[in-house]
C-alpha cells in the first residue's frame, strides 16, 4: 500500500507541474508602429517551433502557417492564432483583421468588428467539386473490383465553406485557372490566384546530372486517400505491365479497405513496390528516387499539390492530372486529361519510350521552372504582396 501511495503522490505532483501551452498563441508585432491586431486560424502549433524544427520540412502547410503570421507581425500586426478547426474559441478582443482556411470565417464573424478585414485562404478546389470528384473516383473503383471502399478525403460541410466565401471581403486560392474554374462563378471576382508553394527541399536531395537512371523506375508520392489520389488506377495498370516498376511512398497501409481490395497488387507483384510513408529528407527516400525518372500524380483535386512540386523540384518527369493546380512549362512533362486507366497505360508507355536526350530537356525545365517560381522565397513574395493589398482595403 505504501508504494501505492508513493507512485500515486509522485503523479500528482507530476501532473501538478505540467503547465498548459498559452492559447491563442500570441506574437508581437515587428514593427515599432503597431498596426492592428489580426485573428488568426490556420495552424497555431508552428509558430511555437524552433526555426531549425523538423516539422518544417514536412507538409508545407506548417512552414507556411508561420510564414504567413510573420508577414502580418512585419506589417505592424499583433497576431493571435488559432487552430482552424478550433469551433470553441470566441474572441474576447477587437481584431482589426481576421484571416481563415475554412469554416471559421463564418462562425467568428458575428463576433468581428463590421470594418475587420475578413480573408479568406483557400487551398483546396471548391468543396463540391471535391466531394463530387472523390465520390466519383470511389463509384468507379467499386465497380471495377465489386467492394467498397469509405471515402477519405470528403470535405465535411462544404456549405459551411461557402458561407465562409460569401462573407469573406478577399480570398486567396492556390491553383492555377483549372482550380479557380472548380469555383462558382459568384466567387471568382473576389479570388486572388496564388500559384506558389512553400515546398524546401532538404539540401543533400538531388538527383544524378542526366536524370534518367538505367531502371527508369515509376513513383506514386502522396498522404492520405490514395483513391483520391489515384492510386488505385496505378495498380490496374502496373499489373499488366511487369516491365514497368512501380514505388509507392504513402499511408497506403493505414486504409485497410485498400489493402484488402488491392492485397495482390500490394504485396505479390514483383514490379509494385510499397515502401511505406516518409520524409524527403531520408537516407531511404534518396535511394529509392536514384531509380527513378517519372512521377505520376493522377489526383482528382487539389489546391496546388506540394508533392508534385516537390517531385518536380527533385528533378523527376511529371506526369499529372489538370487537378493537381500545377501549370506546366509548355512542351514539359504530361498531363492526364481523362484520369483513367487506359490513358494513364499508354503515358507510362510512351514516357517509358522516350530518348534519354528528350527526358533530360524536359526535366530540366520543369525543375528549373519549380525552384524559381514555386520556392518558399516566391511564396513569401506573393502572400506579402497579397495581405498587403488586402489590409489596405
Amino acid at each position: 500500500m505504501k508504494l501505492i501511495r508513493d507512485l500515486l503522490g509522485r503523479a500528482s505532483r507530476t501532473i501538478s507541474h505540467v503547465v498548459p501551452k498559452p492559447y491563442p498563441v500570441t506574437l508581437n508585432p515587428s514593427s515599432k508602429t503597431p498596426r492592428g491586431r489580426v485573428l488568426f486560424s490556420y495552424l497555431e502549433n508552428p509558430l511555437r517551433w524552433s526555426e531549425d524544427h523538423r516539422g518544417f520540412g514536412g507538409h508545407t502547410n506548417q512552414w507556411e502557417s508561420r510564414e504567413i503570421v510573420r508577414i502580418f507581425t512585419d506589417l505592424g500586426y499583433k497576431v493571435d492564432a488559432i487552430n482552424w478547426n478550433d469551433k470553441q474559441f470566441v474572441p474576447q478582443q477587437s481584431y482589426n483583421v481576421c484571416f481563415d482556411i475554412s469554416t471559421n470565417l463564418q462562425r467568428l464573424a458575428p463576433f468581428l468588428d463590421r470594418r475587420a478585414v475578413k480573408i479568406l485562404h483557400r487551398t483546396t478546389s471548391d468543396p463540391f467539386y471535391q466531394n463530387r470528384a472523390e465520390l466519383a473516383r470511389v463509384s468507379a473503383l467499386e465497380i471495377r473490383r465489386q467492394a467498397h471502399y469509405e471515402p477519405k478525403r470528403r470535405i465535411s460541410f462544404p456549405d459551411l465553406e461557402h458561407k465562409s466565401m460569401e462573407i469573406a471581403d478577399v480570398c486567396s486560392l492556390k491553383g492555377n485557372s483549372h482550380t479557380l474554374r472548380t469555383y462558382p462563378q459568384e466567387f471568382r471576382h473576389k479570388i486572388k490566384l496564388l500559384q506558389i508553394s512553400g515546398c524546401s527541399l532538404p539540401e543533400n536531395l538531388t538527383k544524378d546530372s542526366d536524370f534518367v537512371p538505367r531502371k527508369r523506375e515509376f513513383l506514386w508520392f502522396f498522404g492520405s486517400g490514395v483513391v483520391h489520389k489515384g492510386l488505385d488506377l496505378l495498380l490496374e495498370v502496373f499489373s499488366k505491365h511487369s516491365e514497368f516498376t512501380l514505388n509507392i511512398v504513402g499511408k497506403v497501409d493505414r486504409e485497410p479497405d485498400f489493402m484488402t481490395i488491392y492485397h495482390h497488387e500490394l504485396t505479390e507483384l514483383p514490379n509494385v513496390r510499397m515502401h511505406g510513408p516518409m520524409r524527403t529528407d531520408s537516407r531511404r527516400f534518396q535511394e529509392i528516387i536514384n531509380d527513378v525518372f517519372c512521377f505520376i500524380a493522377p489526383s482528382c483535386s487539389e489546391g496546388l499539390s506540394p508533392a508534385v512540386v516537390t517531385c518536380m523540384q527533385i528533378g523527376l518527369y511529371p506526369l499529372i492530372s489538370r487537378n493537381t493546380g500545377i501549370t506546366l512549362p509548355p512542351d514539359c512533362g504530361r498531363y492526364l486529361d481523362k484520369g483513367n486507366v487506359p490513358e494513364i497505360e499508354d503515358a507510362v508507355t510512351e514516357i517509358f519510350k522516350m530518348t534519354a536526350s528528350d527526358l533530360q530537356s524536359e526535366i530540366r525545365r520543369s525543375q528549373s521552372y519549380s525552384l524559381s517560381e514555386l520556392s518558399r522565397a516566391r511564396f513569401r513574395e506573393k502572400m506579402e504582396e497579397f495581405l498587403l493589398h488586402a489590409v489596405e482595403r
